[in-house]
């Protein structure tokens, strides 16, 4: 009874397939009569169970996913209003642009700073270089762009006192570890 109401049921859905043309279809030119079904899946990443030299190594990666992990909300706010700034001011003057950002910073800095200002040093490192992986340039020339070469040179300045390069420009080859955590987040 069972296995003649899964056949039942498996042939009305490939004749209700048919009937809709859910699926793409795709005939080679030199077979007329037969139909071949398409259908595109999203790519896949395999990857071997991780292996680590030693104890050390495990706990550095680790720690580098914990600290990703508590940046990524604050990275995912950081590049919605850098395209939401950029977005409105693309038509504006130089100087309604600064105006403008200006008064996003006043927001930006009520909102967020004192949650940013909780991140150790190498949690704000992990931050800085999840931005310039997903804008695509370094936090520096996002500074110089949004409001001026001097106060970029300021921050590019202070944060490296801290051992943060704003200046660096994301190259996944070179950060394989923090690589494969983004991708493990789904980013």
């Amino acid at each position: 009874m069972k296995r003649s109401l899964l056949i039942a049921l498996i042939l009305s859905l490939s004749l209700f397939a048919e009937a809709q043309q859910i699926f793409p279809i795709y005939s080679d030119s030199t077979k007329r009569n037969d139909i071949d079904y398409f259908v595109q899946l999203n790519e896949v990443s395999i990857v071997d169970k991780r292996t680590f030299e030693n104890d050390l190594e495990r706990y550095k990666y680790n720690q580098m996913k914990n600290y990703v992990g508590k940046v990524l909300p604050y990275v995912d706010q950081a590049v919605k209003m850098f395209h939401e700034i950029d977005q409105a001011t693309a038509n504006m003057s130089r100087g309604q642009r600064r105006r403008y950002v200006r008064s996003r910073e006043k927001d930006i800095k009520a909102k967020f700073e004192d949650k940013v200002k909780k991140l150790n040093r190498t949690q704000g490192a992990y931050m800085v270089k999840a931005i310039n992986r997903n804008l695509g340039k370094s936090c520096y020339s996002i500074l110089k762009e949004m409001k001026n070469p001097i106060t970029a040179a300021y921050y590019r300045t202070a944060s490296a006192a801290y051992g943060i390069d704003l200046d660096e420009n994301y190259k996944p080859e070179n950060n394989k570890n923090f690589e494969s955590i983004m991708l493990g987040f789904g980013y």
